[in-house]
């Protein structure tokens, strides 16, 4: 097995884009196992690149086609969505600060991303929070952020462990979710440790960072603050996110992410792996 990546590092949480085609789900699940165990590579998720069809000649469309990233487990993933935005501003040849619109898995809307091409900044536009729930641990009451395509919970105070994710999971396994979160906030240190687990794949992988789950702390963060734009510079362990939250009316109106994104090439196989600067 072989496939040509590009690897993105958004805060640390280094994602690979799968680029070569792949046939179906099991192969998907082969590829995702294999990326995310080579220790040279230091994966934390794995989307897979759809590209557009060509225009065909003398057929009008409505509306062009958009690229879509199919995240190893169909989840939704922040992070993994400025990333592809910027890749697709790249690969398109655009210049200078531009609006990309993606697909992505878990999402049944596309997705705004701003990029300066250039400077090799991107933000997304999240989605807002479906639903909000708690859940009682331990004589805590945990805020739980339900967003399409993944759910996270605000574990403040609680020391980040698997021990502790797996608890807090068993609390809200519904057995139907792509992607479940904990954000261990220290809000003493300032500091959110993610960690996500992915069903598709039975894979818990504590995050260097978490673009969908800043967007639950920010959120919850701004939760008692006034109507008006909040930004928050959230720092974990591989660096900052910056989060906007927009609120009116007491209710959040709009979620953005962003920060710079770097990234590598690589051709992976099950024997050797090599990465040269990109």
């Amino acid at each position: 097995m072989s496939c040509e990546i590009v690897i993105a590092d958004p805060a640390k949480n280094i994602t690979a884009f799968v680029l070569s085609p792949v046939a179906g789900p099991a192969e998907r699940a082969a590829i995702a196992k294999a990326l995310l165990a080579d220790p040279n590579l230091g994966i934390e998720q794995v989307g897979f690149v759809v590209v557009p069809p060509p225009d065909e000649p003398g057929r009008l469309r409505q509306a062009a086609p958009l690229w879509r990233l199919e995240m190893m487990g169909g989840e939704f993933c922040g992070n993994a969505a400025r990333s592809f935005g910027l890749y697709v501003a790249r690969r398109q040849g655009l210049r200078g600060q531009v609006r990309v619109d993606i697909e992505i898995s878990g999402m049944k809307e596309s997705v705004p991303v701003l990029v300066d091409v250039e400077a090799g900044l991107a933000e997304a536009a999240m989605p807002l929070p479906i639903a909000r729930e708690t859940i009682a641990y331990k004589g805590a009451e945990l805020p739980v952020y339900v967003f399409e395509g993944i759910t996270h919970v605000i574990a403040q105070g609680i020391k980040p462990s698997e021990a502790a994710f797996y608890a807090i999971k068993a609390l809200v396994d519904t057995g139907y979710l792509d992607a479940l979160g904990v954000m261990f906030y220290d809000a003493i240190a300032n500091i959110m440790t993610p960690a996500v687990y992915v069903y598709a794949t039975e894979s818990l992988v504590f995050e260097s960072s978490c673009g969908s789950g800043s967007t639950a702390l920010g959120g919850w963060l701004a939760r008692d603050l006034p109507d008006g734009e909040t930004s928050l510079a959230l720092r974990q362990p591989g660096g900052v996110i910056e989060v906007r939250v927009q609120k009116r009316g007491g209710e959040m109106t709009g979620l953005f992410i962003g920060g710079p994104v770097h990234f590598s090439a690589s051709f992976f196989d099950d024997i050797d792996t090599t990465l040269s600067p990109g």
